[in-house]
């Protein structure tokens, strides 16, 4: 299996393209003769037994996994679909489906007899007949609560979005409130926070469920090419880690720590391959597992929540990267570490991690005549990333020898050597990059620029007339450092520019002459008003 890597955080430099696996052990898979698998969830018994419950096509299995060959324990029948979801809340597991027919609805399943049996409940149909995604918060399991999400009924009048059930009773569940702005596809549940994928509006809504009758929005999170897909907490619940479900999207990470200042960690972005998407994230401890579709599982180091390094992975799937293939689901909450996941087509995977730590580098790039900090200029371990608009990076990777590159244009390249690199090490690599032989007229010029408004809410405008040398070109960067718009000048006049789909946030703008050269630059803040 090959496969192009591309990462836009930093990945492991032994994550070799034709490797399957690095640092995750197959434990084992089981397939129970199904067309079809999704979604999986862990339950552990009162006597610390572990087991793995996975959606297949035609019902819900349950596997004993404590140990190899894993075996099949028991089985609920419910409609076809190649969609079922699950959830577990103390002794009971509450599947969810988007197939219709016999069973349809919120199957309530007891797990108190296993590995025996399996006892069906009920099945809920008072208010949907359907749904998406079910979840729980697994970071409080004395919670009673549950979260239906994309439930779909000639009953519900409202938008499709959350409906919450006390499920104190599994046998009389309630429902005792909702969120119905418009359809959410997904949610991430913790204490009195919902964050809800609202995926056709490319919002990330946070929710206050403080009083589950009545839920209010605290923040809305959007961005560009938004899909929003779903989401998970860092475990010091600073952080918000957001997947969108579309090929080349990566896996974005939010300071939320400030609900009326949410930044977005630019630096941070991750994905395995940039050709995929990122399904569904889930974080234990210090450790992200990413179950990525065509890429398979992925186990990040987030000790650093605003640094993710990938350290592990284990690739289920043989076939072209991107779409709707291979590994659906992971959950890795089970107390012996054990990770499970399930594959579309091979049905329920069981690994081991081994808890692999990463080290992590930072530093700053600056100009070596004038000492000022240099903004995307390109930093190479395994993969490259730029610098911020303080001239700032943050990377890392699994223990080893490397070297590091520093790039930017206009300036002399430089290559650090012999970085040795340890678990859990925090090294600071300071850079000063010395600029091409330049003539005169190829001076920084910015003090003769004029860029405004700033801040900017539709137009800018550019006023070069007062430079000693030509102008040739104005280019705009986002603060990842990646070219927005590029525009030609004009000397001798005003030059205006439409700009109006930018959006609030920090840009900046070189001025280049006609060698292509840097003659002024500057930040830009956009208003988004």
């Amino acid at each position: 299996m090959q496969k192009t890597i591309c990462t836009i955080l930093v990945m492991s430099i032994v994550n070799i393209l034709l490797a399957q696996n690095l640092n995750v052990e197959l434990f084992d898979v089981a397939n129970r003769g199904d067309t079809r698998y999704s979604g999986s969830w862990t339950y552990v018994g009162a006597d610390g037994a572990e087991y793995a419950l996975v959606g297949a096509r035609t019902g819900l299995a349950a596997y004993s996994i404590d140990n190899a060959p894993i075996t099949e324990v028991g089985f609920v029948p419910g409609p076809g679909s190649n969609w079922r979801e699950i959830t577990v809340v103390k002794d009971h597991a509450y599947v969810t489906t988007e197939g219709t027919g016999a069973g349809q609805g919120l199957q309530v399943i007891s797990l108190e007899y296993l590995p025996d049996s399996l006892h069906l409940v009920r099945t809920y149909q008072d208010m949907f007949s359907r749904a998406h995604i079910i979840q729980s918060d697994v970071y409080h399991p004395d919670s009673s609560y549950i979260y239906v999400n994309g439930a779909t009924s000639s009953d519900i009048p409202e938008p499709d979005g959350v409906i919450i059930f006390d499920v104190s009773n599994p046998a009389d569940i309630q429902a005792v409130g909702g969120y119905h702005p418009y359809y959410i596809h997904d949610c991430h549940v913790r204490g009195d926070r919902l964050y809800a994928s609202a995926i056709f509006e490319g919002t990330l809504d946070i929710v206050d469920i403080s009083d589950k009758s009545n839920p209010q929005l605290l923040k809305r999170i959007s961005y560009a090419n938004a899909f929003t897909h779903s989401s998970w907490t860092s475990s010091d619940n600073r952080y918000l880690y957001v997947c969108d479900e579309t090929d080349g999207l990566p896996m974005r990470t939010f300071d939320i720590s400030d609900l009326d200042n949410i930044t977005e960690i630019v630096q941070a972005q991750y994905t395995a391959n940039s050709a995929a998407l990122v399904h569904n994230p889930y974080v234990r401890g210090d450790f992200l597992f990413a179950a990525h579709n065509t890429e398979g599982l992925r186990a990040l180091d987030v000790s650093r929540p605003d640094v993710p390094v990938e350290v592990g992975f284990y690739d289920t799937f043989s076939g072209a990267s991107g779409g709707f293939s291979g590994l659906w689901s992971a959950c890795p909450f089970l107390p012996s570490g054990k990770i499970i996941g399930g594959d579309r087509t091979k049905g329920l995977y069981v690994w081991q991690f081994n808890d692999a730590e990463a080290g992590h580098i930072f530093g700053i790039v600056r100009d070596s005549l004038s000492g000022e900090a240099l903004f995307a200029a390109s930093v190479t371990l395994n993969n490259t990333i730029e610098t911020d608009f303080e001239g700032k990076y943050a990377t890392g990777a699994l223990p080893g020898s490397y070297s590091m590159t520093f790039e930017r244009a206009g300036y002399n390249t430089k290559i650090v050597d012999n970085i040795e690199l340890q678990a859990n090490d925090s090294l600071w690599v300071e850079v000063a990059l010395s600029p091409l032989d330049v003539s005169v007229n190829e001076a920084l010029y910015t003090d003769l620029i004029e860029v405004f408004p700033n801040p900017f809410q539709d137009r800018i405008t550019v006023d070069v007339s007062k430079l000693p040398v030509r102008a040739e070109r104005f280019v705009l960067y986002h603060l990842n450092g990646k070219i927005i718009k590029e525009f030609v000048l004009n000397n001798s006049l005003l030059n205006n520019y439409n700009v109006n789909q930018l959006g609030a946030g920090i840009y900046f703008y070189e001025i280049l002459n006609e060698n292509n050269e840097i003659i002024g630059n500057g930040k830009l803040v956009g208003s988004g008003e």
